[in-house]
């Protein structure tokens, strides 16, 4: 009898512990500080400054979905890039594709260019100089917008979510900004949503890991940045 009641004890001591530890998780406080730990990264004028910070590599994508109209479709454009620090170089893809929706509502993917990108003199680069391709956004939003608790305090929150089932937690702002703003080329008084998800690792500083999504009605730029551990270097 006495075993059981520790047992029970103990376990009901463990779901407490488990409980108060989700409900941190999921406070503003808790998901709005490992939200400013992007400072780090947010702004990296130079990509070339994150060899140091990740001395392991880092990933990074930025993804644009924009022009969209309704009921007639949008352009894409995906750049993913590889921060080698080993090697000291910063090389990727770009993916550009125009989605048209016909009169059935049936969506068509073009492909209209695949090809190779390179990190040099501050800006993402064509391998190919003689395509005749422009890329969207040359430079990151990485490389110009400040995020820090400061800045994210500041802003009117639009909700924050944690979830059980995978660890993960994201939070979104209202935000007018002139740098924002003039990188999704709108009016300076527009307001736009800012979205920041944060992988469960990250939250459990295991690594690096986040999205940062900005959104103008259908149109958006995201950047997703995945690394290890970050060293503290100024």
């Amino acid at each position: 009898m006495l075993k059981r009641m520790v047992m029970i004890i103990l376990l009901g001591g463990f779901g407490i512990m488990m409980l108060t530890a989700c409900n941190k998780k999921s406070s503003k406080e808790f998901i709005e500080g490992k939200a400013a730990e992007l400072s780090k990264v947010y702004p990296t004028e130079d990509l070339q400054d994150l060899f140091e910070k990740f001395p392991d590599g880092l990933y990074i994508q930025s993804d644009d979905l924009y022009d969209y109209k309704e009921g007639e479709g949008y352009s894409f454009q995906s750049i993913k890039l590889k921060v080698d620090s080993k090697t000291k170089s910063i090389t990727g893809t770009i993916l550009w594709k125009k989605v048209t929706i016909d009169d059935k509502k049936k969506k068509h993917t073009e492909v209209l260019y695949e090809g190779e990108v390179i990190y040099q003199n501050g800006t993402i680069q064509l391998k190919d100089s003689t395509a005749n391709v422009n890329i969207k956004h040359p430079t990151l939003l990485l490389q110009k917008f400040i995020i820090n608790k400061e800045s994210l305090s500041s802003l009117k929150m639009e909700l924050k979510t944690y979830s059980y089932e995978t660890g993960s937690a994201d939070i979104s702002y209202f935000i007018t900004d002139s740098v924002l703003n003039n990188y999704m080329e709108v009016d300076q008084n527009t307001q736009l949503k800012m979205v920041i998800y944060i992988r469960k690792n990250t939250l459990e500083n295991k690594s690096f890991s986040y999205t940062v999504d900005i959104r103008h009605g259908q149109n958006s730029h995201a950047e997703i940045i995945i690394g290890g551990k970050v060293n503290d270097v100024q």
